[in-house]
């Protein structure tokens, strides 16, 4: 996660949004290096913060926001303000720690097939599993529930993920 998430700063810093963030895109060496791999839809991101949020990449791992492209793609004149195009970065991180955790894809229940609409139910509309004390230590839970706000104004940064107690 802490590899993953200095990664994602490099790349933010630098204005690209990866937008598929996945654990097919993770490369692990058997060191413990972490590459990101596959900028096949990742965009570069205006200085004005606008970015082309078209509904693309893999629906298991995408945002909330990302699923409403009229929203992503218009955001800046409503009521909300614009859509933050690294916050889905940060979502992918936390499905993909999530599922490391879990050993299975965790916003379905065990089983279930991944069809688009029960995706999308699951990602805008579904509740978190739960994950017992004994499952997860405190401040991992901590850091999926940072990276998994469904809003994306209350979803953390990356530079907040690299200080969070799970990663520092």
């Amino acid at each position: 996660a802490a590899r993953c998430a200095l990664g994602l700063a490099h790349l933010h810093a630098r204005g690209v949004a990866h937008l598929d963030l996945k654990p097919d895109n993770l490369l692990a060496s058997a060191r413990g290096d972490v590459k990101i791999a596959d900028f096949g839809i990742a965009e570069v991101v205006s200085r004005a913060g606008k970015y082309r949020a078209a509904y693309e990449g893999t629906a298991a791992y995408m945002s909330p926001e990302r699923f409403d492209t009229e929203r992503s793609l218009q955001g800046d004149g409503d009521e909300e303000g614009p859509v933050d195009p690294y916050a889905a970065d940060v979502w992918g991180l936390g499905v993909t720690v999530l599922e490391l955790l879990m050993g299975r894809y965790p916003l379905l229940p065990a089983g279930q097939k991944p069809s688009w609409a029960a995706l999308m139910c699951a990602v805008c509309f579904g509740e978190l599993p739960a994950l017992s004390d004994g499952a997860a230590s405190p401040e991992l839970r901590s850091f999926v529930a940072a990276c998994l706000q469904k809003d994306h104004r209350k979803r953390a940064s990356v530079s907040e993920l690299l200080v969070h107690p799970f990663v520092a």
